[in-house]
């Protein structure tokens, strides 16, 4: 495939299927903040505009995060996850979830149940086959909104809130920090994927200043 030389900047990206996936792109000057661009298989440095998806056309929000997850790309955007199924050629939008957006990168991670995500209205699993709120259990609330409310957003005169997710694999818990900025407080709550239940912790568990993302080491420890 040859196409002319051009450049692609973008916010996001992963690689599912054999193909490349970008999204929040500026190419060639053009910001498109609410598309994703996708590669050829097996090339993944060519992206033209002949090969973008527009889910959500000018909707006013912009692609956060991508992952994947059981033949699906998850699009985060800022107000709502858009779900698209990349097991053909030609991918189709399978549907749109409002208020399942995220803030940041960081309020996103795999784990081998799927995908999890935080967001000021609660926590999230993709499992492949629906979209299950971890807040609740058996159609039971388990979280007060006010407790999950008071952890991820609070009433901080900085501004809001940027909450962040980690998965600890080894013993299959989901870690949920309330702020990965200087506003923050190093407050967690942790979520035990077998048993699905939470707990919560004091102030300063983590340290109350400039966090980094997640990251999972070479021997699977967080």
């Amino acid at each position: 495939m040859e196409v002319a030389t051009t450049t692609a900047k973008y916010k996001t990206a992963l690689v599912a299927n054999r193909t490349a996936y970008i999204g929040n792109v500026e190419y060639d000057g053009i910001v498109y903040g609410d598309a994703i661009f996708k590669s050829p298989e097996n090339k993944f440095d060519v992206f033209t505009k002949e090969r973008m998806i527009e889910v959500s056309v000018n909707d006013g929000d912009s692609v956060v995060k991508l992952e994947s997850y059981a033949d699906r790309l998850l699009i985060f955007k800022k107000n709502k996850l858009e779900l698209v199924n990349i097991s053909q050629e030609i991918e189709f939008l399978e549907g749109i979830f409002v208020h399942k957006g995220v803030s940041n990168p960081a309020a996103t991670c795999k784990t081998d149940f799927g995908i999890a995500w935080v967001n000021t209205q609660g926590c999230y699993l993709y499992d492949g086959e629906r979209v299950n709120n971890l807040l609740e259990k058996k159609g039971r609330q388990i979280i007060k909104e006010s407790d999950w409310f008071d952890h991820v957003t609070g009433s901080n005169a900085a501004g809001p809130k940027n909450p962040m997710i980690g998965y600890v694999s080894k013993k299959r818990q989901l870690i949920v920090v309330d702020d990965y900025t200087t506003i923050g407080t190093g407050r967690i709550f942790l979520y035990d994927m077998v048993t699905q239940s939470w707990v919560t912790s004091y102030h300063g568990t983590f340290l109350s200043g400039a966090l980094t993302n997640f990251v999972t080491g070479w021997n699977g420890d967080l």
